[in-house]
């Protein structure tokens, strides 16, 4: 099972089709579509366990707070119109970011989607189920972050606001196999433009090398550290972009 993209094929496809897929999904205006297409940019949500410096929030949704390098200038063509956090430790950055930038803080997953009100909001999700304070699995040691639960609101809310969005979940899909496969299904079944994974695929390699399309290839291995859960994925996600470039990868 592919669960970089579940619903569509390849992560190739997906980057290619993704932009287009937000555009026709647009069923109307919507009150953040009306607030950021005044800014010309697209508005999105955010669902994030905590947000504190070099925190996966922070390092997706900070660049587009305040640009690529996050120190003002250019960024995505994204508005951050909603963020629901579900923890604020000590060094919270969330509460401080809202009043600077304007975007509504949320007590729950369905006000950031639906914005308080009965439709949907905006034009996607981003789920950022990494760091903060939960348990850990006691069999396989991995912390077990609520990825799933914010995929379930997150769907439910999207449901009772009458339409999809596509959603964007950090990393892979839960710590459990059983976890995995409803979320699969469920985007099968919803046809929900869908992607996961992390920005190593994407990444400076250094030195820079390539696979060339259609190589053959008989082993490839990938060295890592780390635990598995925070870490074993990146090694595990770094190895795919390069073998799935060999003959017959995708």
């Amino acid at each position: 099972m592919n669960t970089q993209a579940a619903y569509t094929s390849t992560r190739r496809t997906f980057l290619k089709h993704s932009l287009g897929a937000v555009g026709t999904l647009l069923l109307g205006p919507s009150p953040g579509a009306a607030l950021a297409s005044r800014r010309g940019k697209i508005p999105i949500a955010g669902v994030a366990t905590v947000y504190r410096r070099n925190s996966h929030a922070h390092v997706i949704l900070g660049k587009i707070l305040e640009g690529f390098n996050q120190e003002g200038g250019l960024g995505p063509n994204l508005e951050l119109v909603s963020l629901y956090m579900d923890q604020f430790p000590a060094e919270d950055r969330s509460r401080d970011l809202a009043k600077k930038f304007g975007f509504r803080l949320c007590e729950t997953i369905d006000e950031a989607i639906n914005l308080g009100g009965n439709r949907v909001g905006v034009e996607g999700v981003l789920s950022i189920g990494e760091h903060g304070e939960y348990p850990s699995d006691p069999v396989t040691k991995q912390q077990m972050y609520p990825r799933k639960r914010f995929f379930d609101e997150s769907i439910a809310a999207m449901q009772r606001g009458g339409r999809m969005v596509p959603f964007f979940n950090d990393k892979h899909l839960s710590h459990s196999t059983e976890e995995t496969v409803a979320m699969y299904q469920k985007v099968r079944e919803l046809k929900l433009p869908f992607m996961a994974g992390s920005s190593l695929p994407v990444a400076w390699r250094v030195p820079s090398i390539n696979v060339p399309l259609g190589s053959e290839m008989e082993g490839a291995m990938a060295l890592g550290y780390g635990g598995v859960e925070s870490y074993g994925f990146h090694a595990l996600e770094t190895l795919q972009c390069m073998v799935e470039r060999r003959k017959g990868g995708e």
